[in-house]
């Protein structure tokens, strides 16, 4: 992207030399016919009376959405109906007006269409002489078309619906179309189009016109039969139709152009598979890409950490293969992707000052640039990169075509010198596995010992702290109950406070030795046939009093088919406190708390047997997603739970999991943050370990779950 090759220049100088002519002469013709016939003018536009600004701004924005609505018909052929709607104007608003309409339109569709990503219109002298030749393309065709129009006796705006009237019209649109193509064959000869290549486009641009013809000639003839409200409809339907044929369009390119990409990504893929050689890999990359994207110039470059320098590989400029090179990594915009490894897309060289980067002279006067980086294992191995002539011409599929490609290539590649340093590591890592093995199982063993140490430590003091917190605990509830009138009501409290601690503590001692008898496969469950009524009852003469000081109403309900279990009770009696403590101390004063205990059959149940549903439901301060997928670890507690410092360990629910899982059952919980939460517990109504027809307790010692 440096100085300007020969050819290039020379053709970048016969294209701005039609341009100046076409607008030279283009705004001769408007100033000398806006002279000439200003009388007539004027007339038209006194004609048309108070619909006439709106009639000409009507047709500005038509002519103008045609243009921004062209759309690709072939690699080479775009397709745009702005002569179209020129031909529907000339009738109704005469040669002066319909001359600048379309240069107007023309003009400013471009200017929009031409803008970069951040909405700002492409600069520079060629840009501008190209933007004024519209003048000449659409002013000179227009002008020439709307006074023959005149000439063979049309009276704008007055137009008759007949035969006469739409024949004129056609014959002058003829007219019109023949002198755009005129036009446009001296820019294609310009740019070296072929005459086949010219013939064909030109073709194909006049019979896209011709075949709007009826539509042209029922647009014209709407304003004076239908009004200006029907031609708004049928304008707007043209529209539409252009814009759903854009789409169509557009749809069809895309879609062979992305079958087009997976076809080559599959064929690089392939060629990967079969352990073809660098050289043979990096070739079909290029073969591939030639058929999808712009490769006027194309490269791959390689990174050498040993040299610090970028070999080029492979290297083509306009179809022909140059001479591998090397260059030292620092300057240019292959260095720059190596250094940054990041894609570097540029839609034409000014862009190259806006980022600070400098290219390498390579004496082509290249625009667009696309590099992206080859990147295994977090390391840049090299870059792809492709230029063009032609400004922002790379898309961000284009982005994607080659980031898929330069990512197979780079595993490909460093899979090869990964596989090479392998060999020469394997001997040397099959003795360090062996050592490491003795390591492990060493450490393993040290574990082992380390974890029965603790759990017979904490059964140990667990028992050790037990009995004299069992003391405290009793005195506390003799010294409560016999100075109770006796003293101050203050110090009173405090052995509340001694009575109330004491039993937290008591508490978390027997859950923490719990844990740790489940974390050791200990855990004894006592099978017995019991009433879970009785459980319940139970519980409600335990929660009855804490619930009224928090102001929360009990509420249980049991279904009458709910039989007797067979499963150890205590342990159920414990899931129960814990949940509907949990739920009366999270509940709002007021609230209530509800238990709802069920059957499940077989074909319901969750547990694939006979089973008991409990449900736990509070309508509290609830929880977060987040916090409901940690609420059953240990220690844990909510952040609201926290904040309002309603106390608690954190054991609470992890032992109710550990105690439902040891009865091969299942707890979950919804919530919603301000509406409560609900913990719903499955259980089978026979412990899996039970033979039915047996009696009396039965212990069965389940390995740990936590």
């Amino acid at each position: 992207m440096a100085t300007t090759p020969h050819s290039e220049q020379e053709i970048r100088k016969r294209v701005t030399r039609v341009f100046v002519v076409q607008a030279i002469a283009g705004l001769a013709v408007l100033l000398a016919i806006t002279i000439l016939r200003a009388d007539e003018t004027e007339r038209i536009y006194v004609d048309l009376g108070n619909r006439g600004p709106l009639v000409v701004l009507v047709f500005f924005v038509f002519i103008a959405a045609l243009g921004l609505l062209k759309f690709q018909l072939t690699r080479i052929i775009f397709v745009s109906m702005v002569i179209s709607g020129c031909i529907a104007m000339f009738p109704i608003l005469g040669p002066v007006i319909s001359t600048w309409i379309a240069v107007l339109a023309a003009m400013a569709a471009r200017t929009i269409s031409s803008m970069g990503d951040r909405g700002v219109a492409r600069a520079g002298r060629f840009e501008l002489i190209n933007t004024l030749r519209l003048s000449g393309t659409y002013g000179i065709p227009v002008a020439g078309a709307s006074m023959l129009f005149v000439a063979l006796g049309g009276n704008p705006p007055y137009v008759t619906a007949n035969g006469a009237e739409a024949t004129r019209i056609v014959l002058c649109g003829l007219v019109l179309i023949l002198a755009n193509n005129l036009l446009m064959e001296a820019v294609m000869v310009a740019y070296g189009y072929p005459r086949d290549k010219r013939l064909r486009i030109s073709l194909i641009d006049a019979s896209i016109y011709l075949i709007t013809f009826p539509y042209v000639v029922l647009m014209t003839f709407s304003i004076p039969e239908l009004g200006l409200a029907g031609f708004l409809a049928l304008a707007f339907s043209a529209l539409v139709i252009n814009y759903v044929a854009r789409r169509f369009a557009d749809a069809r390119y895309r879609t062979r152009n992305q079958l087009q990409r997976l076809v080559s990504l599959s064929n690089i893929g392939k060629t990967i598979s079969l352990n073809f050689t660098t050289d043979e890999l990096l070739e079909t990359i290029y073969r591939e890409c030639r058929k999808v994207v712009d490769v006027t110039l194309f490269s791959i470059a390689l990174v050498d950490e040993a040299t610090d320098e970028l070999a080029f590989e492979i290297d083509y400029v306009n179809g022909e293969k140059r001479p591998k090179e090397r260059i030292p990594i620092g300057e240019g915009l292959n260095s720059w992707v190596i250094r940054n490894g990041r894609i570097l897309r540029l839609a034409s060289n000014q862009e190259e000052r806006a980022i600070g980067v400098t290219s390498v002279e390579d004496g082509l006067a290249t625009e667009s640039w696309l590099g992206v980086p080859m990147i295994a294992r977090d390391r840049v191995v090299g870059v792809i990169s492709i230029q063009s002539f032609v400004k922002n011409i790379f898309t961000e599929e284009d982005e994607l075509l080659l980031t898929a490609i330069a990512t197979q290539a780079a595993v490909a590649l460093e899979n090869a010198n990964l596989y090479r340093d392998l060999e020469g590591l394997t001997y040397a890592l099959e003795h360090r596995v062996q050592e490491r093995t003795g390591e492990l199982r060493e450490t393993n063993l040290r574990l082992l010992a380390a974890d029965r140490s603790k759990n017979q430590f904490l059964a140990n003091m667990s028992h050790e702290l037990r009995t004299p917190l069992n003391s405290i605990v009793g005195f506390a509830d003799v010294l409560l109950e016999k100075t109770e009138g006796l003293l101050p009501e203050k110090r009173h409290g405090f052995m509340r406070n001694i009575r109330t601690a004491g039993k937290h503590l008591l508490t978390l001692i027997n859950d923490i030795l719990d844990l740790s008898k489940i974390e050791a496969g200990k855990m004894e469950l006592h099978i017995e046939e019991f009433d879970v009524r009785h459980a319940l009852d139970a519980l409600e003469r335990v929660m009855h009093t804490y619930a009224e000081q928090q102001g929360v109403k009990l509420e249980i309900e049991v279904e009458p088919d709910v039989p007797l279990l067979r499963l150890d009770e205590s342990r159920l009696r414990q899931i129960l406190f814990n949940l509907v403590s949990n739920a009366v101390k999270f509940s709002n004063r007021g609230g209530t708390v509800t238990i709802r205990v069920g059957r499940r059959g077989t074909a319901e149940s969750r547990l694939r047997c006979d089973s008991l549903r409990i449900d736990v439901i509070d309508h509290g301060i609830g929880m977060e997603e987040a916090e409901q997928r940690k609420i059953f670890d240990e220690f844990y507690q909510t952040e609201d739970g926290r904040r309002s410092q309603r106390g608690g360990t954190g054991l609470g629910l992890s032992l109710t999991r550990n105690f439902v899982e040891l009865h091969h059952g299942s707890i979950d919980v919804q919530s919603r943050p301000g509406e409560g939460s609900t913990f719903t517990v499955h259980l089978p109504l026979v412990h899996p370990a039970v033979d039915e027809p047996a009696g009396g307790p039965v212990v069965v010692a389940e390995p740990g779950r936590a």
